[in-house]
């Protein structure tokens, strides 16, 4: 049943070609239940080895960046002085 899945070439408006499923996912849901017992989990197995196998060969995990220090870059610049804030000093002159 599963081995009659058929996979469409279909040319989009652009012109480019992709690929389209002659079958939705309810329907080949429809026909894992329908399988024997035996079949129906090699074919979980099969699924459970292609979703392994694509886990291993992805990166393990995004490397964490190191984010400049803020803080020190303005003490840098800055060095003790403290700036007014802006939009706080704006706000008082509306509100006088």
């Amino acid at each position: 049943m599963i081995k009659d899945f058929i996979v469409d070439k279909v040319v989009s408006r652009a012109g480019k070609m992709s690929y389209g499923h002659a079958m939705k996912a309810t329907e080949l849901l429809s026909q894992v239940r329908a399988l024997p017992s035996r079949e129906r989990r090699r074919f979980l197995a099969a699924i459970r080895t292609l979703e392994e196998d694509s886990l291993a060969d992805s990166p393990a995990r995004a490397q964490r960046v190191t984010w400049p220090d803020v803080e020190a870059r303005s003490k840098r610049i800055f060095g003790g002085r403290v700036l007014p804030n802006l939009v706080l000093v704006e706000r008082e002159e509306e509100a006088t």
